[in-house]
């Protein structure tokens, strides 16, 4: 019984430690994403690019982006080659809703819109001159191959800010101060305190 425990944590620790046992989502993905793309590898070598904004926004003002992602990882034809995760803080996106969707309080692609690489949206700015807005986006290159494996993905965050402000331009921190990293070595640890704590108290 205790060589079965011993193994059972084991497991556990590998589990936490392995990159990519998440599935891919060649049809967009929601909140569990606002973090970033956990069930892909991350890589610096994957650039997201969020063209068309301007130094500092005017209010109620409608801007043409557009989102590009890019790496090493090469495309292939007639199969899912990019996605991505957008959260802004302020304003409104207007989109081509067969490429792109709402989902869970952000932007991402469709089944046909992980074919690109490169979106194009309309943001409209919101009417106060003084606000600022974070955009942030996560962004995934991928190989078609309906699983997570060599697929890659980065990060940008950009705090734009309206005509009028005059605060600070630091991204928020995470939840309670708390930023991403920190926030998944917190949960990979309790869940091998836990398992820990049951393998100690079982007769």
């Amino acid at each position: 019984m205790g060589e079965f425990r011993g193994l059972l944590v084991s497991v556990l620790l590998v589990a936490l430690l392995l990159p990519g046992l998440g599935s891919s989502r060649p049809d967009g993905v929601g909140r569990e994403a606002n973090d970033g793309c956990f069930c892909h590898t991350y890589a610096d070598a994957t650039k997201v690019v969020l063209s068309g904004l301007p130094e500092a926004y005017e209010g109620n003002t409608s801007y043409n982006l557009t989102l590009t992602v890019s790496g090493t990882v090469d495309p292939v034809e007639n199969r899912s080659q990019g996605g991505f995760r957008m959260v802004i803080s302020n304003g409104t996106l207007a989109f081509n809703t067969t490429l792109m969707q709402m989902l869970e309080g952000g932007l991402t692609h469709t089944e046909a819109g992980s074919h690109h690489r490169s979106w194009t949206v309309v943001w409209t700015s919101p009417e106060d001159n003084a606000s600022r807005t974070t955009f942030t986006v996560h962004g995934n290159v991928v190989n078609g191959n309906l699983a997570n494996t060599d697929d890659a993905w980065s990060t940008l965050e950009v705090v734009l800010p309206g005509v009028e402000h005059s605060g600070d331009l630091i991204p928020n921190e995470g939840l309670d101060g708390v930023d991403t990293l920190d926030r998944v070595l917190l949960v990979a640890g309790l869940v091998v305190l836990g398992a820990l704590l049951w393998y100690s108290v079982r007769p």
